[in-house]
Formats: structure tokens, sequence, C-alpha cells
């Protein structure tokens, strides 16, 4: 991506103004890959889907990655054991990953979603025993998002209310449901945010990044 277009902004990329963009993509595709998958396993659109039967719907456990069944880190993002919750989790996606498509550009908020959501989903059901031990949802795709939104807010790359919001959004409700739950963090949440500052991290310092940074001042 060329200095001129992360200069330029929002208005330059029209990530804003387009409604399929990457982060509308990715939200319309876990709505609708989570519902037909919950329709084909209980014949109900908004049913709850038991964790151990969405492993046949492409979830995933730390197996499916020594065999490399990689497609998985993908597949196991789209699908939710619970409806409402994919709803909130589409909803952030698309939010916060507007916010960070707006700066960092469509590819680059794709692969925060892929790889970072993707290992920490794989990695999220480290503690639970078998067969339940299956990674699912988009929430640790949205910590990542919510981690790499951090960095670049702390550097004044966004506007510091907006990204404050949006960050609040994803990761208050999101812990407090894992300390009301599970007594603790959940790994993948965790491991989410960490990797998201990691990519939060490594955009800040490349050029087209930085000369964004610099013009905004």
């Amino acid at each position: 991506m060329s200095n001129r277009s992360i200069e330029e902004g929002p208005s330059a990329s029209n990530v804003q103004s387009r409604w399929l963009s990457v982060s509308a993509t990715l939200a319309i595709l876990t709505i609708a890959v989570s519902l037909s998958v919950s329709y084909c396993a209980n014949h109900q659109l908004f049913g709850p889907v038991k964790i151990s039967v969405l492993r046949s719907y492409g979830g995933i456990a730390f197996e499916d990655v020594w065999n490399l069944e990689l497609w998985r880190l993908a597949a196991a993002q789209l699908i939710h054991a619970k409806q409402a919750h994919m709803l909130l989790n589409a909803l952030c996606i698309f939010l916060l990953g507007s916010l960070l498509e707006s700066k960092l550009g469509g590819v680059w908020t794709f692969l925060i979603w892929l790889i970072a959501g993707g290992t920490a989903t794989a990695i999220s059901p480290i503690l639970i025993e078998p067969p339940w031990n299956v990674g699912t949802g988009a929430s640790q795709a949205t910590f990542a998002f919510a981690g790499c939104a951090t960095v670049l807010a702390l550097f004044g790359v966004f506007n510091r209310k907006l990204a404050w919001t949006l960050i609040a959004l994803v990761v208050l409700p999101g812990f407090s449901l894992d300390l009301i739950y599970a007594g603790y963090p959940k790994p993948g949440h965790v491991v989410g945010f960490a990797l998201g500052m990691i990519f939060g991290g490594s955009c800040l310092s490349r050029r087209h990044v930085a000369a964004g940074l610099s013009q905004e001042k």
C-alpha cells in the first residue's frame, strides 16, 4: 500500500463508503455460515448447537492443526454454538474491523482476522476436556482487532474516543463473561488480544502508517 493512500485516509480508499468491504464481508459470512450450520445441525436458525457437533462443521482442535487441516483456522471462526453471541461478534467484527481497515487496508485486516483470530481460536480449547475441546467463534478475532486497535489508538493513529469505545465493546463484555462462566480470562481471548497487539506494533512500524500518523499531527 502506498504512502499516498494512507495519508489520504478513509476518503482515498472509500472503506467506510463501500458496503462490501473486507470487514462487512467477514461479518456477513459469519452470520450466514453460523445460521446455516445451526439450521443443518438442529433445524433451527437461532437454536444452540452442541460444541462437540461443531467439530463436524469446521470447529478446530489441536489434532486438526497437527494434521494440517488449516482450512479450519478460517472455518472455525464462522461457526458458533450460540447465535445471539454470534450476532454480537459479527457486529464487533464489522465496527472494529472497519476502523482498522480505514487505516491498514483490507489485506492487513483480513490477515489479522485469519492469522491472529485463527491461531487464538485453535488455542482457545486448551483447558477443556474432550469432546468439548473444540475451538469455534469469532470472539478471538474481535479480541485480535481490539489488541491491534489498542496499540494504534495509544499512538494516536485513530480518533481515540471512537477507538476506545469500540475496544470497550469487545473487551468489557468478553472478559466479564469469561470471569462469570469460567472464573478466568479464556486463553483464546488473551492470545487473540496479544497477537493483535503484535500486529498493531508491526503495522505502526511500517512506513505507510507512520506517514499517516505524521500527516495527522
